[in-house]
C-alpha cells in the first residue's frame, strides 16, 4: 500500500482510539510512554542518516559544481518562507482579534519557559566547542548542529578530485545508500509510530480540556494551517519554480510526512521519512533531497514562526495589551528573527520561538506564556506539520532550480 494511505488510516484508527479510550487514566499514560519511545527511535534513525549521507551529498553536489545554485536556492527558499508565512496570523488575527484561553497552567511562573530556552541554547553553544567528536555525534540527538557542521567540513573535503580520493568517495556514497535503506523501511512502517503518536495527541487534547471548552482557539489555529498549507506555500512554490510543477501534487505525495511530523511534533525525528518521500515520490536526487531536507529542518521555521505569531498576539491580548497594525507587524517580524534559533530543541520549537520573540520585542507577560506548556503537544503539532510541508515543497524546488527532478511513474511511490 502507498504510504498517503497507510498513514491516513493510521490518523483515523487514532482518532477512533482517543474515542474509545478517552476517560481512562492508564490509556493515556501506555500512549504517551510509548509514543514518546516510538519518536525517540526516530530521532535516534536521523543521526546516522546525517553522518553517513550528508558528507556524500555535499561532495556530489561540489564534484558536479551544484553546489553555488543548491545553496542559494536553499537558502531563497528559507528566507521567504520564514518571513512571509508568519504574516498569515498577523493578517488573520488583525481581522478577527482574539484572546489566549485559560488554561491549567495559567498562573504558572514563567521562569520555567525562560530557564529552559536559555538551557537549551547554551547547551547548543558549548557544543561547539567539539572535544571529542564521536561524543558529539552520540549525543546530537539534541544537538544538530555540531554533527552538521562536522559532517560538511567532512564533505567538502570528500571531493573525489583524485584517485586517492574517489575510493573513500565511493565507501562514503555506499553507506549513504545503506542509510537511505534504513530509512525507506522507517517510512514505510512509519504509520505505526503516526498512529500511537496521534492517539497520544488526542488524549492529551482531551485531558487538558482547553480547547474542548474554547474550540474557537483551535478553530483559529487550523484555519490559519490550512491557508499557508493549501493557499500561500502553493503559490510560493509555483512562483519559485515558474508554474513549472504542480504544488498539489507534491502537498498529496508528503501525506506521510506531514502526517508524521504532526503526530511527533519533532521535525528531527521526520527527516527519515522527509528525505524517503523526496527521493522515492517526488523525483528529487538523493544529494538533494538529503542536503535540502537536513538544512530546512535545522533552519526553515516558517511554519513554526507563524503559530508562535498567533500565540505571540493572543497572549498579549489576554494579558490586556492594545495592539495596532504597526505592532502586529512588529510582532510577525520577531517571530520570523526568532524561529531561526528554534533548532536548539527540537519538539519545543512553538515554545522557543514565542519565548525569545518576547525578548525581542521586549514584552513582559508577567508568566503568562507558561500557558503555551499545557497545549505544546497541538501547537508543536500544527508547527511541525508547516515546516515539514515547507521542506516538502522547499526540497522540490531546490531540486528544479538545479534541473536535476525527474518525474517518478506512480507504481514506483511509496
Amino acid at each position: 500500500m502507498k504510504t498517503w494511505f497507510t498513514y491516513i488510516a493510521a490518523a483515523v484508527f487514532a482518532l477512533a482510539t482517543a474515542f474509545l479510550f478517552a476517560d481512562y487514566q492508564i490509556a493515556s499514560s501506555t500512549f504517551s510512554l510509548i509514543s514518546t519511545y516510538l519518536v525517540r527511535l526516530g530521532t535516534l534513525i536521523t543521526i546516522p542518516v546525517i553522518v553517513f549521507s550528508f558528507p556524500s551529498a555535499i561532495a556530489s553536489l561540489r564534484k558536479d559544481r551544484l553546489g553555488g545554485y543548491a545553496a542559494s536556492s536553499i537558502i531563497t527558499w528559507t528566507l521567504v518562507t520564514s518571513i512571509i508565512l508568519p504574516m498569515v496570523p498577523a493578517v488573520f488575527f488583525y481581522l478577527y482579534p482574539s484572546a489566549f484561553p485559560v488554561t491549567s497552567s495559567a498562573g504558572s511562573s514563567g521562569d520555567l519557559v525562560g530557564y529552559y530556552t536559555e538551557y537549551a541554547m547554551m547547551s547548543n553553544i558549548n557544543a561547539l566547542s567539539v572535544v571529542n567528536p564521536f561524543n558529539t555525534i552520540a549525543t546530537a540527538s539534541s544537538i544538530v548542529l555540531p554533527l552538521i557542521i562536522l559532517s560538511w567540513i567532512f564533505g567538502i573535503f570528500l571531493n573525489p578530485s583524485s584517485d586517492t580520493i574517489r575510493p573513500a568517495y565511493a565507501v562514503m556514497n555506499s553507506f549513504s545508500e545503506i542509510m537511505h535503506k534504513i530509512a525507506r523501511f522507517y517510512t514505510v512502517y512509519g504509520y505505526i509510530i503516526a498512529y500511537f503518536s496521534l492517539t497520544d495527541l488526542f488524549l492529551s487534547a482531551y485531558v487538558e480540556k482547553t480547547v474542548i471548552a474554547v474550540p474557537s482557539f483551535l478553530f483559529m489555529l487550523l484555519i490559519i494551517t490550512g491557508i499557508i498549507v493549501f493557499a500561500l506555500l502553493p503559490i510560493l512554490f509555483a512562483l519559485f519554480t515558474k508554474f513549472k510543477k504542480n504544488p498539489y501534487k507534491v502537498l498529496f505525495l508528503s501525506i506521510s510526512s506531514l502526517v508524521m511530523s504532526l503526530s511527533s511534533g519533532n521535525v528531527l525525528s521526520s527527516v527519515a521519512t522527509n528525505m524517503t518521500t523526496s527521493r522515492y515520490s517526488l523525483g528529487v536526487q538523493k544529494r538533494n533531497a538529503v542536503t535540502s531536507t537536513i538544512f530546512f529542518s535545522l533552519f526553515s521555521k516558517g511554519g513554526s514562526a507563524a503559530i508562535s505569531t498567533f500565540l505571540i498576539l493572543t497572549l498579549i491580548t489576554a494579558m490586556g495589551g492594545i495592539l495596532d497594525s504597526t505592532t502586529i507587524i512588529l510582532v510577525a517580524l520577531a517571530a520570523s528573527a526568532a524561529s531561526f534559533v528554534a533548532f536548539t530543541s527540537f519538539g519545543m520549537e512553538s515554545v522557543i520561538t514565542t519565548y525569545i520573540a518576547l525578548k525581542i520585542l521586549n514584552v513582559d507577560l508577567y508568566g503568562a506564556e507558561s500557558a503555551l506548556l499545557s497545549i505544546l503537544m497541538i501547537t508543536n503539532g500544527l508547527s511541525s506539520l508547516l515546516d515539514s510541508a515547507v521542506i516538502a515543497m522547499g526540497t522540490k524546488a531546490v531540486s528544479v532550480a538545479t534541473k536535476t527532478d525527474m518525474e517518478v511513474p506512480y507504481k514506483d511511490y511509496i
